[in-house]
């Protein structure tokens, strides 16, 4: 079983949530992605369509609610802060794949994280939005507009609580692209999970056989 964290943030058609998916089965480990609306429904007495609800675009950012509000803070505000207390528990827990809800960011600090990003050009997820079970829209306009209306919420959700800029590679560690295939997709995020186990492995032997030269010497 692997030992590292997967976070999965993705464009919307780019098919990402099936990638997790795939990802979650190859590695034996669990995928959290609505799961983490029921858990936040269960801890705060809301429902799930409350949750889900409460996953819109924002104005400002958290740091300016809570400067500005105090502890009053907006539903979503409240939300976010549950959602990410979860997450956090979910990977102390153990290795699992994360999907979406700025993962990334709310597991900054751990260093057993791969942060991924699933990116596609707009055309290709234009085509796959036809075929996609997920989206709502039949006619091309629609279509068009769902997928722009989603990017743009998800964008506003991540920059708003992170403070960084959604889709921006410096804030992952693989960025790939979903038109090059599904399976290539999860291969390239198996891969790079074995690099990373591998150099965390590495690094923490170092320690033993510095000790061991010391001694020697």
């Amino acid at each position: 079983m692997a030992k590292t964290i997967i976070t999965i943030g993705r464009e919307y058609c780019t098919g990402g949530n099936y990638i997790a998916e795939d990802v979650a089965n190859a590695l034996g480990i669990k995928l959290y992605d609505k799961e983490l609306i029921t858990m936040a429904a269960k801890h705060s007495g809301l429902s799930e369509e409350a949750v889900a609800a409460s996953e819109k675009r924002r104005t400002h950012s958290l740091l300016y609610s809570l400067y500005t509000m105090g502890n009053e803070l907006p539903l979503g505000d409240q939300v976010f802060i549950l959602q990410s207390r979860i997450i956090k528990q979910l990977a102390e827990e153990g290795p699992c794949v994360i999907l979406g809800r700025c993962g990334d960011y709310v597991l900054r600090e751990r260093k057993d994280v791969l942060r991924v990003f699933v990116y596609a050009p707009k055309e290709w997820r234009l085509e796959y939005a036809k075929i996609n079970p997920l989206v709502k829209a039949k006619d091309e306009k629609g279509i068009k507009d769902e997928v722009e209306k989603t990017d743009r919420n998800r964008s506003a959700y991540y920059n708003y609580y992170t403070q960084n800029r959604w889709g921006d590679a410096h804030n992952y560690d693989l960025a790939i692209n979903a038109a090059l295939g599904r399976e290539t997709c999860v291969k390239m995020i198996l891969d790079a999970v074995a690099a990373k186990e591998k150099t965390m492995l590495s690094r923490s032997r170092r320690p033993d056989a510095q000790k061991t030269m010391l001694l020697r010497g």
